[in-house]
């Protein structure tokens, strides 16, 4: 009989070795006390599974006054061919009844709405909230002009009040609270409420937010739709330097294919600005009319429609990080660039903010990206992140159980089919 439930357990233990083909590739489950069973002679057999000495994952804090700023791209803050300029708004901006000028006695823009401020840049590279008086004026005081790309107000959107997990092992933030963009003096806008900011451990990840406004075209302009509000991504974010108390990314623009939009091809002229803002942002604009704002569509102000740097501080009061301008009218950086796509080549110089690469050097280190990434997901689906784990999870579990079968049918205490005489 001895016989028949050592064979028994050989067959347990080796059922358990091919659950788990290697412990290191395990995680160790601790048990707070050891198992107890006598052998067939009464000597007490303990069995001890020892405890993890995996550091535990690491947690995001909580907060609650986390803080958002980004001026979307410098067409948004840029003179326009009509309506004197491109302007941001703070609130959800009201019917106009159609697609005209905004009057400052409209009740439409707003520089301040519950959380959400509007802010410009001053001469002295600091910044001021904006007013309806103010939002066409550079820093310098001078009105912004469409014959330049580098004129600009330099304004901003900055959200206070984020609620969410804020830190290393990924974000997750939510605010309250609408914003306005108009172009073209207010004869088209469009509205964007309560975003969302979602990233990974990695730093990639999505800013959503529900969008809303009112469609109209440059060729009918006796068209005035109301459009019900939709959730679509404002940007997509690639490999942001999560710290605890903020970070600044650029969002994926530069290099990004929008096929069937009107996106012009690349070439060496415009490859230090070609791209697109994300797919689902721009399927909303076919409806406002404003699609060719926010890609390369061949136009003048191309240079100016490359997506902003996004700035999030964990705290609103005290913010880690404060973007700076370039103080008397004129931009920090001609052609906003992202870094990560634009990398130089091994040996070559730095190259900064003012300084864009070469178009050949650019286009080999872009090339990657010439696929439209916005239809694909940044942050997987909760299926794809269970999936990985419930294998190994399940058979760790069941090895210890297996064990533990083994130890007492060895002890006799457990009568299993095979152990039977």
């Amino acid at each position: 009989m001895r016989r028949e439930r050592a064979a028994g357990a050989i067959v347990l233990a080796l059922l358990s070795a091919a659950l788990v083909p290697s412990a290191a590739l395990m995680p160790t489950v601790a048990i707070a006390a050891p198992l107890s069973a006598e052998s067939d002679d009464g000597v007490p057999i303990d069995v001890t599974v020892p405890e993890s000495t995996d550091p535990a994952a690491p947690t995001a804090g909580t907060v609650d006054d986390a803080q958002l700023r980004w001026g979307l791209n410098r067409e948004t803050s840029g003179g326009a061919f009509a309506g004197g300029c491109n302007f941001l708004s703070a609130g959800l901006a009201g019917d106009s009844g159609g697609a005209r000028v905004w009057g400052a006695d409209d009740g439409l823009y707003a520089a301040q709405s519950g959380d959400v401020e509007i802010v410009k840049a001053t001469a002295d590279g600091e910044w001021e909230r904006a007013s309806f008086a103010t939002k066409c004026l550079d820093a310098a005081g001078n009105a912004v002009t469409a014959a330049s790309t580098a004129s600009s107000t330099d304004s901003q959107v900055v959200y206070t009040g984020g609620t969410g997990t804020f830190g290393r092992d990924g974000v997750d933030l939510r605010w309250t609270g609408s914003f306005t963009v108009a172009f073209y003096g207010g004869m088209t806008y469009w509205s964007a409420t309560d975003p969302v900011l979602e990233l990974d451990a990695s730093g990639n990840g999505r800013l959503t937010a529900t969008l809303s406004g009112f469609g109209t075209s440059m060729e009918d302009m006796t068209k005035w739709e109301p459009i019900p509000g939709r959730t679509v991504v404002l940007a997509e974010l690639r490999g942001a330097a999560l710290l605890d108390t903020g970070f600044e990314i650029l969002p994926e623009y530069l290099g990004v294919d929008a096929a069937g939009a009107g996106q012009v091809a690349r070439t060496d002229t415009n490859a230090t600005y070609w791209g697109a803002f994300p797919a689902t942002f721009l399927g909303f604009q076919k409806l406002t009319g404003q699609t060719g704002y926010w890609i390369t569509s061949g136009g003048q102000r191309d240079p100016a429609k490359p997506a902003t740097t996004l700035v999030v501080n964990a705290e609103a009061e005290a913010p880690a990080i404060v973007p700076t301008t370039g103080g008397s009218g004129t931009p920090s950086g001609a052609v906003p660039r992202n870094d990560v796509i634009a990398s130089p080549r091994a040996g070559s110089a730095p190259a900064t903010t003012t300084d864009p690469p070469p178009p050949a050097m650019l286009a080999a280190a872009q090339a990657w990206s010439s696929v439209q990434r916005g239809a694909a997901g940044l942050v997987p689906e909760a299926t794809d992140l269970v999936a990985p784990l419930v294998l190994p999870l399940g058979g760790t579990v069941l090895a210890v159980l297996v064990g533990i079968l083994s130890v007492l049918n060895m002890a006799g205490r457990l009568r299993l089919p095979w152990s039977r005489s």
